[in-house]
């Protein structure tokens, strides 16, 4: 009995959702994510590549023949991008709002993640550099300045 259901279009639907999520991450349209998965979204669009490659694997294999291994070397870069940029992520993956709420220290950041998650529209604290800084001196209520990361006063 033949399958009414293409798995392929499903792998295909899945790589486009995650590289769609993926990029609304980098640019910064999509914030919700950060104070509850904190550096996990960013492999989403490694993650969309990886399923993308898998839904044509029987494609591959039966193009390239005995040379398929060829196409699973190809699986390696977006898993070790992925978990490279998971576990470190480097600065040009960040939006920019991200570096922004980044560069207070510890105290700051950690204080911001609290009324992040006390308040469900915590994200229009982040629009500009600006507001970041406002959010900051309404968190700070001991009235101190707060120093960021590189050590300017905020």
């Amino acid at each position: 009995m033949a399958s009414i259901f293409n798995t392929q279009y499903l792998l295909v639907a899945f790589g486009f959702i995650f590289f769609a999520l993926g990029v609304l991450i980098r640019f910064g349209t999509w914030k919700k994510w950060y104070w509850r998965t904190k550096g996990s979204a960013y492999s989403y669009l490694p993650i969309g590549v990886i399923f993308l490659l898998y839904s044509y694997n029987d494609q591959a294999q039966a193009a390239m023949g005995v040379n398929f291994w060829i196409y699973y070397v190809f699986y390696a870069i977006p898993v070790i991008v992925g978990i490279w940029w998971v576990v470190r992520t480097p600065t040009f993956v960040k939006p920019v709002w991200v570096r922004w709420v980044e560069a207070y220290p510890k105290e700051t950041y950690f204080a911001m993640e609290q009324a992040a998650l006390d308040d469900t529209n915590w994200d229009r604290h982040i629009t500009s550099k600006e507001d970041v800084e406002a959010w900051v001196k309404s968190i700070d209520r001991g009235g101190t300045k707060t120093k960021t990361r590189s050590g300017s006063n905020k």
